[in-house]
C-alpha cells in the first residue's frame, strides 16, 4: 500500500481525542444516597453493562471514522496492476548478440524482443528514466533518456556477430540503477536466455538487489548447424608456393540421432577452391592450392539455416618467402632447437645478422650488427650477474629499457590485451623487471603482463628498427613456453608476422579489442568504412564478423579475420533452477507477450481508495448518530420509572 499525500497521515493523531474523552473525562461527584433513590441504584446497576458496551462501541466507531477520513485525505492506494505507477528508473537489457538473429517462424528473435521493449515503453510516463544496455555490443555507452529517446535506440538496434555476456550486462544495469537516485528501480531482461551468456555460481545473481522482469517466452528450438573454427596450416601459414590444409570444425549436436553431415566450401579470393562434408562435432581438412606472394583472403561457408551468422568463418594470411633469421649469443637450447626445426621445414632461412629479417639476441649480443630492416628479439640470460652487460648493450643500441632483478615470486599466467596467441596459457616461473629508462623515440607497447607488470614489450629505436623484449630466460626454469607446443609457433610468429613478413593470425572473436600493428595508421572495417587509429592503438566496436584491414597510408600492413565465438552457436537456454544464481533472487518470469506490458513497473499502483473511505466514513457517521441518540434517556419516562419503583417499595 502507498500514499499519494503521505504527510496527511500525521492527522491520524486525532484518534486520541475520543480515547481521551472516553477514559479521562468522567465527572467525579460526591454521592449522597436518599432513601427514595435506593431503588434507582438497582435500576442503574441493571443497565450499567449495556451502557458501557454502548460507550465502547461509540468510541471505536468515532476512532474508525477518524482513521477513514485520514486515509481518504492521504489518498491511500493498494499496489496492483493499474495503469499508474510512481517515477521509476528502468534499465532495458536487450540481448542483440549473434543468437538473437535466429529466425523462428518468419520473425527474428531480436525483432520480437524489440516489440516487447516498445510495449514496456508505451507504459512509461514523463517522470520515468531509462537506460538501454545492448548485451551484444557492450562497448556502446548506456546514456539515460526518456521513453521516446530510448525507443529510437531500440528501433535502430540490429543483431551483432559478437557474443552476449548477459551476466556482465546485468552487473552493468545494477550499477546504473545504484547511481540513479530514484526510489523505484527495476531491470527489464529481454533475451533468449542462452545458457552460455550467463555465469552461474554460489553467490546471488548480479542483479539480486533489484526487481528483474525476465522474458522467458523465447526458447530456442531445433538443431543449429554451425562452423566453429577454421585454421590454415595448423597455425603455421603456408609459405610462397607451398600447399596447405585448411582445418574446419563443426558444432557438436545435442541429439545422438542427428547424423546429418554439414557441407563446407572453401572460398579464396571469391573463388571456390575446395569442398568437404563433416559430421556434427567433428573436423575435416580441405586442401589449399599453392599461392604467390601477397595477402590471401578467404572463408569457409556452410549451407544457410535459421541462424545464418555462424555458417561462415573467415581467414587471412600473407603468403611470403621464408624469412631470414639470425641468432647471436646464448639464446638457450630451446630457441636453438626451434630455429633448427623451422629451418628443416623450410619456414626460416638462417643468415648473418646484417642480412636477416629478424635477429634472436641472447643477452643483447649482435644488436650492433643489425641492418636497418632487422627486427630483434632480446632473450635475457638466466644469470642475473649478466644484467649490467645486457643493459649496456640495450643503451648502446638505442633501446630505452633496462632489466632489473625482481623480488616477486610465484608462478603466474601471462595476460594482456595484445597477448600473442602463441603466448596464451604460458605461465611464468621466474622473471626480471622491465623498466623504462628514458624517453623512447617512438611509443612502446606492452604485449604481455605478469601481475600488471610488463613482461613482453615492443617498440622501435631511433633508426626505426623494431625490438621485442621478454622478461624471462627461454628455459624451463623461466616459463612453461620452452616445453610447450607454443614454442615453435612463437618463434615462427616472431620471424614472420611480428618482424614484418606477415603471416596468419590466430582466430580472433568478434567483440574483442583488436590491437593495431605498430605501422598502421587506419583500419578498414568489413563494411568498407575506414577509421583512423587513435592514441590507444586499439580498435573497438568489432561487432561484425569479417576481415579488418590495417593500413599505413594506402599500403596494407595486416589483415585480421574476426569470427563469432563458438559459444553463441549453442542455443540451449538457461535452466530455470539456475535463475537465482545467474540473474537474481527477485525475478518475475513472463512467457506471454500480452502479459509483458502489465508485468513491468513492479511498483504500479492500483485504484485510489479515497472514495470508498469517504463512503464508509459517512455510513459510520450515520450509525454513530443513531447509536448516540438511542442512548439518551427520556426525562419523563425516567421519572415515571422512578416513581413506580418508589411506590412499589412503599407498598
Amino acid at each position: 500500500m502507498g500514499a499519494l499525500n503521505p504527510l496527511f497521515l500525521l492527522a491520524g493523531a486525532a484518534i486520541s481525542i475520543p480515547i481521551w474523552l472516553h477514559l479521562f473525562q468522567k465527572h467525579e461527584t460526591r454521592r449522597i444516597i436518599f432513601p427514595a433513590l435506593r431503588y434507582l441504584e438497582r435500576t442503574e446497576r441493571e443497565h450499567a453493562r449495556t451502557i458501557r458496551l454502548r460507550q465502547l462501541l461509540l468510541m471505536l466507531t468515532r476512532i474508525v471514522i477518524l482513521i477513514l477520513l485520514v486515509a481518504a485525505g492521504a489518498r491511500l492506494y493498494f499496489g496492483g496492476r493499474g495503469t499508474a505507477h510512481p517515477a521509476t528508473a528502468a534499465v532495458i537489457v536487450l540481448d542483440n548478440s549473434l543468437s538473437s538473429g535466429l529466425v523462428v517462424g518468419d520473425v527474428r528473435v531480436l525483432d520480437r524482443l524489440k516489440e516487447l521493449a516498445a510495449a514496456a515503453l508505451d507504459e512509461a510516463t514523463s517522470e520515468d528514466r531509462f537506460w538501454l544496455v545492448r548485451a551484444g555490443e557492450p562497448w556502446i555507452p548506456a546514456i539515460p533518456g526518456t521513453a521516446t529517446e530510448v525507443r529510437a535506440s531500440v528501433e535502430e538496434t540490429e543483431p551483432s556477430d559478437a557474443g552476449g555476456d548477459l551476466s556482465g550486462a546485468l552487473e552493468r544495469a545494477a550499477r546504473l540503477l545504484e547511481t540513479s537516485g530514484m526510489e523505484h528501480r527495476e531491470i527489464h531482461l529481454l533475451s533468449d536466455l542462452q545458457a552460455t551468456g550467463f555465469t552461474t555460481g554460489s553467490r546471488p545473481g548480479p542483479a539480486g538487489a533489484f526487481d528483474v522482469v525476465a522474458w522467458t517466452g523465447q526458447r530456442a528450438q531445433g538443431t543449429n548447424r554451425a562452423l566453429t573454427s577454421v585454421m590454415v596450416g595448423a597455425g603455421l601459414p603456408p609459405l610462397e608456393g607451398q600447399r596447405a590444409d585448411v582445418t574446419v570444425s563443426a558444432l557438436e549436436t545435442t541429439s545422438e540421432e542427428d547424423t546429418v553431415r554439414v557441407p563446407a566450401r572453401l572460398i579464396v579470393n571469391e573463388r571456390i577452391r575446395g569442398a568437404a562434408t563433416l559430421a556434427p562435432g567433428s573436423e575435416t581438412t580441405i586442401a589449399l592450392p599453392p599461392s604467390g606472394t601477397g595477402w590471401i583472403e578467404g572463408y569457409v561457408d556452410a549451407d544457410p539455416d535459421a541462424l545464418r551468422a555462424d555458417d561462415r568463418r573467415f581467414f587471412a594470411f600473407r603468403s611470403r618467402p621464408a624469412p631470414q633469421v639470425a641468432r647471436a649469443g646464448d639464446v638457450s637450447v630451446f630457441v636453438a632447437e626451434a630455429l633448427g626445426v623451422l629451418e628443416n621445414a623450410g619456414r626460416v632461412r638462417l643468415a648473418a645478422a646484417g642480412d636477416a629479417d629478424a635477429l634472436v639476441s641472447g643477452n643483447g649480443e649482435g644488436l650492433d650488427r643489425r641492418s636497418s630492416r632487422t627486427a630483434s628479439l632480446i632473450v635475457p640470460s638466466d644469470d642475473p650477474a649478466l644484467l649490467p652487460a645486457l643493459n649496456r648493450r640495450l643503451a648502446e643500441a638505442g633501446i630505452p629499457w633496462v632489466y632489473e632483478p625482481s623480488a616477486t615470486a610465484g608462478e603466474r599466467e601471462l595476460e594482456g590485451v595484445a597477448l600473442p596467441e602463441s603466448l596464451s596459457g604460458v605461465r611464468v616461473r621466474a622473471r626480471y623487471e622491465l623498466t623504462l629508462a628514458g624517453d623512447p623515440p617512438a611509443p612502446s607497447r606492452t604485449l604481455a603482463e605478469v601481475g600488471g607488470r610488463p613482461w613482453a614489450v615492443e617498440g622501435s629505436d631511433g633508426a626505426g628498427r623494431r625490438y621485442l623484449l621478454i622478461g624471462s630466460p627461454m628455459d624451463a626454469s623461466g616459463t612453461t613456453l620452452p616445453v610447450s607446443t607454443g614454442m615453435l609457433r612463437f618463434i615462427d610468429w616472431v620471424a614472420g608476422a611480428w618482424a614484418g613478413a606477415g603471416g596468419a593470425q590466430a582466430e580472433v572473436t568478434t567483440g574483442s579489442h583488436l590491437p593495431a600493428p605498430a605501422a598502421a595508421t587506419s583500419v578498414r572495417f568489413p563494411d568498407g568504412t575506414e577509421s583512423e587509429i587513435d592514441a590507444t592503438r586499439v580498435v573497438r566496436g568489432t561487432g561484425v564478423a569479417g576481415l579488418y584491414t590495417f593500413l599505413a597510408a594506402d599500403s596494407v600492413v595486416a589483415i585480421v579475420a574476426l569470427n563469432p565465438p563458438p559459444e553463441e552457436s549453442r542455443l540451449e537456454p538457461l535452466a530455470e533452477e539456475n535463475f537465482p544464481d545467474a540473474i537474481g533472487r527477485s525475478v518475475t518470469e513472463v512467457d506471454r507477450a500480452g502479459s509483458w506490458p502489465r508485468a513491468v513497473f513492479r511498483s504500479r499502483q492500483g485504484p485510489e481508495l479515497w472514495w470508498p473511505f469517504l463512503l464508509a466514513g459517512l455510513a459510520l457517521l450515520i450509525l454513530e448518530s443513531l447509536m448516540a441518540t438511542s442512548g439518551e434517556r427520556n426525562p419523563l419516562a425516567f421519572r415515571r420509572e422512578a416513581e413506580s419503583t418508589q411506590a412499589d417499595g412503599v407498598d
